[in-house]
């Protein structure tokens, strides 16, 4: 969460910057009905993310933003980091996510600054399943294809994470 201090998603997410924690809270009442939890986002829907006041605390709670129960929660997610690492998808019974998000191919639309070593560190990022010499041959006529099927969420969480925003696309 201090990592990115407040992030709007692709797909509707919004988690809290820090310095709007506090008055967030207040204003949803959240100490008045869950007094030992903290509303860290919500679906930009009818969702709130909740966690519990706990400094080790991972699981999320996603309530209904009219009664925030935590007895009967849409979805409990075990893991804040692997959630996020799975790009903040919210699944509906059947497994889909419930927003729609749409999977696309990713596309590397500008080469990093760090030239043949920042390639190497996006191959790893994305887990890619290509030699680095292919991935710099493919680099010289941009955009190049890198990945099919993934979240603009998903890409855009491991592009902030790796420090290379800006460098990708979903088609």
């Amino acid at each position: 969460m201090s990592k990115y201090d407040g992030l709007s998603l692709d797909n509707g997410c919004t988690f809290y910057s820090l310095e709007e924690l506090d008055a967030v809270n207040k204003e949803l009442q959240v100490n008045i009905y869950q007094p030992d939890t903290i509303a860290i986002g919500n679906d930009g829907g009818g969702l709130v993310f909740l966690m519990k006041q706990e400094k080790e605390a991972k699981t999320v709670y996603l309530v209904d933003a009219c009664d925030y129960d935590l007895g009967s929660p849409y979805q409990i997610i075990q893991d804040f980091n692997e959630w996020m690492e799975k790009g903040f998808e919210i699944e509906d019974i059947d497994g889909e996510d419930i927003r729609g998000v749409d999977y696309g191919d990713l596309y590397l639309i500008k080469m990093p600054k760090e030239g043949v070593k920042g390639l190497v560190t996006i191959k790893r990022a994305f887990n890619l399943e290509i030699s680095t010499g292919e991935l710099l041959q493919n680099s010289k006529s941009l955009p190049t294809k890198l990945l099919s099927n993934i979240t603009s969420s998903k890409a855009n969480i491991i592009a902030e994470k790796i420090g290379m925003p800006g460098l990708f696309e979903i088609r």
